[in-house]
């Protein structure tokens, strides 16, 4: 069972300089050059054969989704659940440099707790709660073919526990940095029924296929504010 995994387009909070994510009710939109990598993604996705379409509740996610449901005419489901990872009250408000000090991976990573949590931010134990989910319900649905538009977070944790399985843990949040996202990458994840043989590559469960592949031009991929790993 092969699944795409597609990053949603830039969004405002991508694009604004000054912050890593605005507040919810003003970023949580594509920028206009996010538009424009939704369709140009929703062209790149119309060749791969999906089945269906699942997205994300979040705006960003919903606006790309259906950039690619008017090219391939596969009405979006939403599972709640895919949302991004949720971030602290007041989060948004605070300057970039605090932003950075507080950001995601930095409270996860100093602390062995999985389900540490500050504030009412969310736990890693919360968010790989959620991609298990996700994994679980691909695995029940068997679509061949499914393409998930999603966040970049999210889809790291889902990397991360493809790689490392069980072994993933909270210090490891501040290593997927050096998983790189893009906004409207697309990865590839299958799922393999096998296992017994000699054959090293003869496994049961996910692999990934492919990681971010670009699907749009690059002078649309950057610009002010780029492309940036954060949200």
């Amino acid at each position: 069972m092969r699944v795409h995994f597609l990053r949603h387009g830039e969004s405002l909070s991508n694009a604004d300089p000054d912050r890593i994510a605005l507040p919810e009710e003003q970023g949580d939109v594509l920028s206009e050059r996010g538009r424009l990598q939704a369709a140009a993604a929703a062209e790149v996705v119309a060749g791969l054969g999906i089945a269906r379409i699942v997205s994300s509740p979040m705006g960003r996610a919903r606006e790309t989704a259906a950039a690619v449901a008017e090219r391939t005419g596969h009405e979006p489901e939403v599972w709640d659940w895919l949302h991004e990872l949720r971030e602290p009250s007041g989060y948004p408000d605070l300057p970039r440099s605090e932003q950075e000090r507080q950001r995601w991976s930095n409270r996860m990573s100093h602390h062995a707790d999985p389900a540490h949590t500050v504030g009412d931010g969310e736990s890693f134990a919360d968010l790989l709660g959620r991609v298990e989910r996700a994994r679980e319900q691909l695995v029940a649905d068997d679509v061949d073919g499914t393409l998930l538009v999603g966040h970049g977070i999210f889809f790291r944790f889902m990397f991360a526990r493809t790689v490392l399985g069980e072994e993933f843990e909270p210090r490891h949040a501040d290593w997927l940095w050096r998983i790189g996202s893009l906004n409207c990458g697309l990865s590839t994840f299958d799922h393999m029924t096998g296992g017994g043989s000699d054959d090293p590559a003869d496994i049961s469960g996910w692999r990934c296929v492919t990681w971010m592949a670009p699907t749009v031009a690059p002078d649309l991929a950057t610009g002010t504010g780029g492309v940036g790993p954060g949200f």
